[in-house]
């Protein structure tokens, strides 16, 4: 692996693609650290310690996610989450609007048609998200001009939109002329930005006898451990063998032979995670504003955030006052929260294979080449057998990818480990992680094998000579 890596400035074009997608990120996280017009920072900094400090609630998911800029609220306080909301809401749409679903079998066309409608709900979603936030920092007084209110909110919505349209350039940016895709790689950028200060939270608390060696340690190796997992399931296929008849292609006769058709045990990979953090980040976004209010308004917004908490009281071990410790405290982590996480990671695990997966299609392109499965016939029950297959494997995956995301929560809300101790042994961001950095991988390996360079993986290194 070492001597792929070495081997990449040796191939210009790919060393070109590396050196331009790392200035990107760079520029990525000296943006992150320009804050906003007008706050008033010593007070900014104090309410976050409260509303953060606990790190139990969702508001340490969105802050993860925009890699600490949502603590400091700079310019990228609202990151990238906008576009993958913006961008559920128009492949939902596309179920239930002929004119959505035309315009995704358009090809290329169609494509750019439907990234200009995501763009646009981006600013959309920023727009309503930043007043909500204004309005938030407002109540807070934490604003420096407060004789101004509406200008304040016009500098707040314009700074946090601008920032997140401007992510989303660097993103398609890095797509286009850079290595990997470019929004995975900016969340999987501020996600890693935000390990550090929980490395040093884990220590801190060691040191302060807050949190035994012995768990920290545990979590190390759970980490390692749930990381090799994640690869495991990730890089799991389950092949299908094909077939080919005898057949004639223009003058030359080719042969029978038998391959495979690789399915993905997961084939939707990241985007389950994403699209579900995205979503419950939304609410617990809203909600946290209005927590705290002694007014009857604010104490049903209490309830509300209390409800859809990951350590939410409303769960069978509080509620039946259970006092058993060990496997018993598990029933802290069965609440609203971890049910519906759930159902929207399972949910967006089929959705995104149905939408990017056409068993029918597949059956087709095979007959059409005289390729059929042993012992299937060709046509519908070739699909129907596909199909069979995907949803089998789509189970298994959509599971392991669920348990996963919910290692820390049941960490934090059983175990009381802090949630940016606990996020370090899997969870959304060690999911997202691995899968980018695979994805990336591959790509890098793409091109190292097509100059006669060995790949990162064992299965991909070159045999004999071309």
């Amino acid at each position: 692996m070492l001597q792929s890596i070495l081997a990449i400035p040796k191939i210009p074009d790919l060393w070109r693609k590396v050196k331009y997608t790392l200035f990107l990120i760079a520029i990525y996280r000296v943006a992150a650290a320009v804050p906003s017009p007008f706050l008033n920072t010593a007070e900014l900094k104090r309410l976050m310690e409260n509303m953060l400090g606990g790190g139990r609630g969702l508001l340490q998911f969105v802050n993860m996610f925009s890699g600490g800029a949502f603590e400091q609220m700079t310019v990228l306080a609202l990151g990238i989450m906008p576009y993958i909301t913006a961008s559920i809401i128009i492949q939902m749409l596309g179920f239930v609007v002929p004119a959505i679903e035309r315009l995704q079998k358009e090809g290329e066309a169609g494509r750019k048609k439907i990234n200009d409608w995501t763009r646009y709900g981006t600013i959309g979603i920023c727009m309503v998200q930043s007043i909500g936030i204004g309005f938030f920092l407002l109540q807070n007084q934490l604003s420096a001009i407060p004789n101004h209110p509406t200008l304040f909110l016009l500098f707040i919505m314009v700074a946090l939109t601008t920032g997140t349209a401007f992510l989303m350039w660097l993103g398609e940016k890095i797509s286009e002329n850079g290595i990997g895709n470019g929004i995975s790689l900016i969340i999987t950028i501020g996600i890693i930005a935000y390990y550090p200060t929980s490395v040093s939270s884990a220590f801190f608390m060691v040191k302060e006898d807050l949190m035994s060696p012995l768990t920290l340690v545990s979590i190390v190796l759970l980490t390692v451990a749930v990381t090799v997992l994640i690869i495991l399931i990730q890089q799991g296929q389950r092949r299908i063998p094909i077939h080919h008849a005898k057949r004639m292609v223009g003058r030359r006769m080719l042969q029978a032979q038998t391959t495979y058709l690789p399915l993905r045990i997961n084939t939707a990979g990241v985007i389950p995670v994403i699209f579900s953090g995205s979503i419950m980040s939304f609410p617990a976004l809203f909600f946290g504003f209005f927590q705290g209010d002694a007014t009857a308004t604010g104490g049903f917004f209490n309830w509300i955030g209390e409800l859809f908490s990951p350590v939410s009281r409303m769960n069978p071990y509080d509620s039946f006052n259970v006092t058993y410790g060990g496997a018993m405290l598990l029933l802290k982590s069965l609440n609203m929260y971890t049910l519906l996480y759930s159902v929207l990671t399972i949910f967006f695990c089929f959705f995104y294979t149905a939408i990017t997966f056409n068993p029918v299609d597949v059956a087709d392109n095979l007959k059409r080449n005289g390729a059929f499965v042993p012992g299937i016939r060709a046509g519908k029950p070739t699909s129907d057998f596909i199909d069979h297959v995907l949803v089998r494997i789509t189970v298994v995956g959509s599971v392991f990818l669920t348990a996963v995301a919910l290692i820390p929560q049941l960490l934090t809300a059983s175990w009381d480990v802090d949630f940016s101790i606990s996020n370090l042994a899997g969870g959304t961001g060690l999911i997202i992680i691995v899968g980018v950095v695979l994805d990336t991988m591959r790509q890098i390996e793409s091109h190292l094998l097509q100059r006669h360079y060995d790949g990162f993986m064992k299965r991909g290194r070159l045999k004999g000579r071309y």
